[in-house]
Parts: C-alpha cells; sequence; structure tokens
C-alpha cells in the first residue's frame, strides 16, 4: 500500500524541492502538498495520512494551531506530524508539542537528510501497526 505523505508550506519553491527529493528516493510515497491552513485540512479530511509535516510560519492560520486540528480528524489523528520552522525557540518547540506534534526540524533542511528522516519515522510507526 502507498504511503500518504502531506507537507504544508506557504513557500511554492519549499514544496517543490521537498516533492521532487521524496519523489525520487521514495516513488511508493504519495505526495500531497498544501500551501495552507484550510487546504491542508480539505486534504486530510479525505486522505488517511501517515506523515504529515507542517511549516510554523503560515499568513492565516500557522501551522501550530493546524497541528491542533489535525489531531481533531480522524485520518491524522494517530499520523506522526513533525513541525518544520526557521526560527527555533523553546516557546515554539513547547507550543508545538502541545498542539500534539512528534518533532520539530529546522530550515533550512539538507532534502536527502530529510527524505531518510521521514522514512525512518514511517518505518518506526509501520512496525508499531
Amino acid at each position: 500500500m502507498p504511503i500518504q505523505i502531506m507537507f504544508v508550506d506557504d513557500e511554492p519553491n519549499t514544496v517543490s524541492v521537498v516533492k521532487m527529493v521524496i519523489g525520487l528516493n521514495q516513488p511508493k510515497w504519495i505526495f500531497h502538498s498544501a500551501y495552507d491552513g484550510a487546504q491542508a485540512l480539505e486534504i486530510a479530511a479525505r486522505t488517511p495520512l501517515d506523515f504529515v509535516m507542517l511549516d510554523i510560519s503560515m499568513p492565516g492560520m500557522d501551522g501550530i494551531e493546524l497541528c491542533r486540528r489535525l489531531r481533531q480528524l480522524p485520518t491524522t489523528a494517530q499520523a506522526p506530524i513533525v513541525m518544520l520552522t526557521a526560527l527555533d525557540t523553546p516557546q515554539r518547540r513547547e507550543q508545538s508539542k502541545a498542539a500534539g506534534a512528534d518533532d520539530f526540524w529546522i530550515k533550512p533542511f539538507r532534502p536527502t537528510q530529510l527524505s531518510r528522516d521521514i522514512a525512518k519515522i514511517i518505518e518506526a510507526r509501520t512496525a508499531k501497526l
């Protein structure tokens, strides 16, 4: 069964890079991209996701609020959620954890390492199921 991944970031270039890297390294993964919280919630409502990565700083609904809402949906309640941000502060880490995030990654990231890190999380989740 294919792995369903969603990446949410308001920067189209970042989304394109992540989509390309994941597509090259993990051809059996299905990549869903959203550019804001509302679009992400629409995707999550109709797609059981295996992994979600959220940018924190987005206009409108930020990644922390989006994480809270995703935890309330049956399709994402148990999915690993990783917050991605360029602004690493203890307050953001605490807010992310309180919202239900499983991990907190810092931008900039190395695309190939990102793909490996996602794969490790998905493998660990699959082993638990």
